[in-house]
């Protein structure tokens, strides 16, 4: 029987209760799921559906993430809500191709683990399946999981095989319309301008869960906790001379957005901050210096600081973007100059810039569940 599965959350118990319903029948999983948006979130519960059907000793299959076909499927339901007819066409688009599988591969008998979901209306279900199936001359399996408990102990599966639990069902449609009414904004869908796996982003998920995995592989004791997190984005930002040229500069993480503003003179001081006693003597004596703003709470820091400071050989501000400049440091940085919950803006220059400027920052900040992996002895 070939499984469609849509992820490790819906299809780790519907596997597990249909391996108990049929114990002779070999399942086939297979992920194929291009509504799911971003392709960063697709690929980390592919990974997560991966490392479910390793436990429970089931062959899974891939299909392609063919977003492009699957906009051009649901093209005019974008505004459908969640369980409209955007949902139904998403249903058989997924189906359909799950049936062309199970012909491909000699299987009579198909299914899908959307069944599973308390999110989805299992009679539609059970009635789409059924109109595919007989369009390929298949049988499509339906099974009632929900049942007697089955939502609650599908949940505690998920939380004691420390599954990816995602906040959303998958496609940017249905996730710009929960977060509307959650009063959020989707930060799924936004990158941010100067670091490339930002706090509580798809891509530092996908970190989170990696290690989730290499701690397995070396049998290593861990927890699979949420933490709640102030979490940002900085979306755009300028800083500009009098020439009105566009100076190079990289804003620091947790700076408040700031509306286009003239400096007309920046004090370069060296303010008394604590550092490790290694550094303490070295900045007494050498020239660093810190800029601060005449005008309003905004700061500079030059390059050749933060050289220093984290004893690194940085180039020029783009090489900020590397792996040797990450969000733990921004934030020591952070909390030497301003302290723990300073917003203030900050910027990282080249080189030291007396007067002149016209600066501008657009961030936003929200409130985030990040899952975290803790290790214990």
């Amino acid at each position: 029987m070939l499984v469609h599965i849509c992820c490790s959350v819906d299809s780790h118990y519907f596997l597990s209760e249909l391996q108990k319903a049929y114990p002779d029948e070999k399942l086939i999983g297979f992920f194929y799921n291009p509504n799911i948006h971003p392709k960063s979130e697709h690929d980390l519960r592919l990974a997560d559906v991966q490392r479910s059907c390793d436990m429970l000793g089931i062959e899974l299959l891939r299909g392609e993430w063919d977003v492009d076909s699957w906009l051009d499927g649901v093209k005019g339901l974008e505004e459908e809500p969640e369980k409209g007819e955007r949902c139904v066409k998403c249903f058989d688009i997924r189906l359909a191709r799950s049936a062309v599988e199970s012909k491909k591969i000699g299987e009579k008998r198909f299914t899908t683990t959307l069944l599973s979901s308390p999110m989805k209306e299992q009679e539609r279900l059970f009635i789409e399946g059924d109109n595919i199936a007989s369009a390929y001359d298949l049988d499509f399996v339906k099974i009632n999981v929900r049942a007697n408990g089955g939502v609650q102990k599908q949940n505690e599966l998920a939380k004691k095989d420390n599954l990816y639990r995602q906040n959303y069902c998958g496609c940017k449609f249905a996730l710009s319309k929960q977060r509307e009414k959650q009063n959020k904004t989707s930060l799924e869908m936004l990158s941010d301008l100067f670091n490339p796996k930002p706090l509580g982003s798809i891509e530092e998920r996908q970190e989170v869960f990696a290690k989730r995995d290499n701690l397995e592989k070396t049998h290593s004791p861990y927890l699979l906790i949420q933490r709640k997190y102030q979490v940002f984005r900085i979306l755009s930002s300028s800083l500009v001379d009098f020439t009105d040229c566009a100076l190079p500069h990289y804003v620091l993480a947790n700076s408040q957005s700031k509306k286009k503003t003239k400096i007309p003179k920046i004090l370069w001081v060296k303010p008394k901050i604590s550092l490790p006693e290694h550094l303490q003597e070295k900045y007494q004596s050498g020239d660093y210096q810190i800029g601060y703003s005449s005008k309003d709470d905004s700061m500079f820091v030059p390059l050749e600081f933060i050289n220093f400071m984290f004893g690194i050989r940085f180039q020029n501000i783009l090489d900020l973007k590397s792996n040797s400049w990450d969000l733990e440091k921004e934030m020591e940085l952070r909390i030497t100059l301003c302290g723990y919950q300073s917003l203030n803006a900050i910027f990282i220059v080249s080189k030291k810039i007396d007067e002149n400027l016209s600066v501008e920052v657009q961030s936003i900040f929200q409130e985030e569940n990040i899952f975290r992996v803790v290790e214990f002895l």
